[in-house]
């Protein structure tokens, strides 16, 4: 077994000092690329490639002949109307003008005051010094029912509490 695993170990040397000198030999090539203007031919997957470094003056000039180019497009180009609705597009936001609103306004207004007509009145006590609007009152009937109903609940409360004690 020792010889099969020497054997194997050997093999695997062999194999990663044959990846070492196959990329020694691709930045070889490459480096000779270079120098006669020809470029890459053929970059394999697993090599690295170094990373560009570009000076701050170079990005903004960069910057600033881009904004340009774009500055340049929106000049020549013609405002495009949106008039057809595509499928699952966000409908435009719609403003609404000022007669319209007052209409609905007064619509509602109507809407709200036939609706209090047609309710139960509510007793009303006025307060003395008029400016606060006026408190409901509870009739002694609707008092009655109300301590009725509590007195009810806590019964059953404490009865619940007992029988789970």
């Amino acid at each position: 077994m020792s010889s099969l695993d020497n054997a194997l170990r050997e093999l695997r040397e062999k194999r990663s000092h044959a990846v070492v000198e196959i990329e020694k030999l691709d930045r070889l090539i490459s480096g000779i690329e270079s120098l006669h203007g020809a470029g890459a031919a053929e970059v394999p997957d697993n090599t690295v490639q170094p990373k560009r470094i570009i000076s701050a003056a170079s990005r903004r000039k960069m910057a600033m002949a881009q904004k340009a180019r774009w500055a340049s497009l929106r000049k020549n180009s013609q405002p495009v109307l949106v008039a057809v609705k595509s499928a699952g597009s966000v409908p435009a936001k719609r403003t609404m003008s000022a007669s319209a609103r007052r209409k609905i306004a007064v619509a509602q207004k109507a809407r709200w005051a036939s609706l209090r007509k047609n309710s139960q009145p509510v007793a009303l006590v006025a307060k003395s010094t008029g400016s606060a609007p006026a408190k409901r009152k509870i009739s002694a009937a609707g008092r009655k029912k109300m301590a009725l109903a509590s007195r009810a609940r806590w019964a059953a409360f404490r009865a619940a509490k007992k029988k789970a004690a």
